[in-house]
Parts: C-alpha cells; structure tokens; sequence
C-alpha cells in the first residue's frame, strides 16, 4: 500500500471519550479538526471503547495489553502501540501524551510521529526538564503546539534550530456556520459562565464577581453554566459548594444551570450578551473562548496563556484575579450598549477569520502533508 493510500492515525490518551456524552476540550478538538480534514477519509482515531462513537471518522477501540505490562495506563499504551503497529499507518498523531512516544517508535520505527500538545508541556510526565523535552523532539516527526504560548513552554531551554523548526501552532476553532449569534431576537441582558466548576476554571471568580456587579445593573441576570464534571452529581464537592453559595446571593439575577450538552449550552450563548472567562490558570487555547467569540458573545477574560492570542484587539482581558475587576468590566459594558455591540461584533469577527474550524484545520493537514502527501 502506497504512502498515500495508508491511514492516518490518530492516538488519543487513556480516559478520553470519544462520543458526545462526557466529551471534553481534547476530544472536540480531534472530531471537528477530522470532520474538515482532506485527509478525512484516511483518519482512524484510537482510543478507549465507548459506545456511541463519534460517525465522523472511523474509530478503532485499543484493547489494552495483558497484565504484564503494569499500570492500566501503560497496558493501554501497549495496546494502542500493537494496533497501531497492525494499522501500518502513513503517520500517527499522538494527542497530549510524549510518555506513549518512545513505545510506539518501537513499535512503528519508520512511520512519522506526531505529538499534539493541548496542554503545558512542562506539566506532562517525561516532558518536564529541557532533557527530557529535547529526548521526546529528537524522535517526533513534529509537534503541534495548540498555541505560541504552548510553543513557548516546549521550547523553554530547548535551544537548537533544528528542534525548533518541528514545533507548529495550530490553533483550535469551531464551526463558525453552526455556532452563530441568535438573529431572530434581541440578545439577552445574560453575563454567562460556561466551564467546569474547578478553581482553575474561576467559577467562584465569576460569582464574586457577579455578587459585587449585581447592584449597579439590576436588569441584568447572571448564568453559570457547567458543574465539576461532565455529568451532574448529587453529591457536590466542597469547591462547588463555595460556588453555589455565593451565586445564591444574586436571588432572582443569578441561575445555575448545571451541566449541560454542548448543543444547550452553545444555544444559551448564540443569544446571551456577554461570556466571562476568568481562568486561574494558564490556559493553553480556551474553547470557551473561541465558542463565546463565534457566538457573538462580547468576551470578557483572564490575560491567561493562550487567551491573548485568540482575542487579539476583539476581547477585554483583566491582569489581575481580582473579582473587583472583573465585576467593573461586566458593568462597564452592561451600561454603554453601543460599546457593547461593538465588543460582540468585533468577536465574531475575530471567529469568522481566524477561529473557524475550517481554517484550524487546513493548518492542521498542512503539517501533515509534509509526511503524506
């Protein structure tokens, strides 16, 4: 079988879910990169078994290893390494895992690796110190870096230019003809959260935020919409406690919504006014971001990792986690409506050029057309 006739492959890590229920970030981003792909057809994506795979590709379920191999992480590595190996692909794509590099070059010596990095590298385990990221670059065909912030942090003490060379940014989008601002009726006076409900989101953030807000515009509402998970449990953690009460205080201004299906959750934005992201952490490519801005939402964010780059001149980023500023630039926007709108044009404008998904992926195959074709 010719180079070009040989299936692309793409490895996502232990745990992801690979259907619409309990979906996150990583998995939306490998089922909408595919849906648009040229290379659509060849596309095998592997990962754990679910039962309702995406119908967009084809999908492979590993079967993990025998018990020999350890830990259910390693037998799973194993697993996806000898499937991989019997797939014969033109090029294998290995989603936020440089600790699954070094198996499947054994397994697969001679086919083009590619690491996809969604997160902090120097967060992942074996890819912490410049050695270890300088090993993992010497035996990848490429990285993809979801942003120049994430890029960064790769290439943090990694100094030669022949390392540097294999390091992309494709950054992540969405489907800007099916995320739309709602055009039948006026935007609702709503300032939204939509995320997990963890401290590194910021949801207690945004309800003390809110909770200081809610006086001066008392016409407006303010929804949360997301728990710790994605599912809804009956046993709330403590953190989600500490969020429940603060936005109890708004009385009838406040909402929480629970977790919801991306389609609810995309509809509640298409018609809400503004969308709040105020992460705690360094966010490597914030989908919620890029999902508020094609909705139309004037964006309101943390001036966190990869955030400036999506927003650009189309957004109002805070410096400081401090719920007083964020609660300013909510009403400062609530109360100037022409300025306002100009905030949600400018944000789907932003989306329309440089965050649709058709866009991320054709940036996404030129890579990989250097290795098939």
């Amino acid at each position: 079988m010719n180079a070009d006739e040989r299936p692309i492959a793409i490895l996502l890590s232990h745990r992801e879910i690979y259907q619409a229920e309990g979906a996150g970030a990583v998995t939306s981003c490998v089922r909408d990169m595919a849906a648009c792909s040229r290379y659509r057809e060849r596309i095998v994506v592997l990962g754990d078994a679910v039962s309702a795979p995406f119908a967009e590709t084809r999908f492979l379920p590993v079967t993990k290893a025998s018990w020999f191999y350890g830990r259910r992480t390693a037998r799973y590595a194993q697993g996806a390494a000898n499937a991989i190996r019997d797939l014969n692909p033109a090029l294998v794509e290995v989603h936020n895992r440089p600790s699954y590099i070094e198996r499947l070059k054994k397994a697969v010596p001679h086919t083009p690796l590619v690491l996809y990095l969604h997160n902090d590298p120097q967060s992942m385990r074996g890819f912490k110190t410049p050695a270890e990221r300088t090993r993992v670059l010497q035996q990848v065909a490429a990285v993809v870096c979801v942003s120049g912030y994430i890029r960064g942090r790769l290439l943090d003490g990694v100094s030669t230019s022949e390392l540097e060379s294999k390091a992309h940014v494709v950054l992540n989008g969405v489907d800007t003809a099916v995320i739309t601002p709602c055009s039948d009726q006026p935007r609702r006076k709503e300032i939204l959260f939509v995320g997990r409900l963890i401290p590194e989101k910021g949801s207690l953030l945004f309800a003390q935020a809110a909770v200081l807000a809610c006086e001066q515009i008392p016409d407006w509402r303010f929804v949360m919409i997301g728990a710790w998970g994605f599912t809804n449990s009956e046993s709330p953690k403590e953190y989600e406690k500490q969020v429940m009460a603060e936005m109890q205080k708004l009385g009838d201004q406040g909402e929480m919504t629970g977790y919801l299906p991306r389609r609810q959750a995309l509809e509640r934005l298409s018609s809400a006014a503004m969308s709040v992201i105020p992460s705690l952490w360094e966010e490597p490519c914030s989908l919620a971001v890029i999902e508020a801005m094609a909705a139309g939402c004037a964006v309101i964010a943390a001036r966190r990792g990869g955030s400036p780059e999506l927003i650009g001149d189309a957004g109002v980023l805070v410096n400081q986690d401090d719920p007083a500023q964020f609660a300013e630039r909510m009403v400062q926007l609530a109360l100037n409506a022409p300025v306002l709108e100009d905030w949600q044009q400018r944000a789907r404008t932003r989306a329309l050029q440089g965050l649709d998904i058709r866009h991320a992926s054709a940036g996404l195959d030129a890579v990989r057309e250097k290795y098939v074709g």
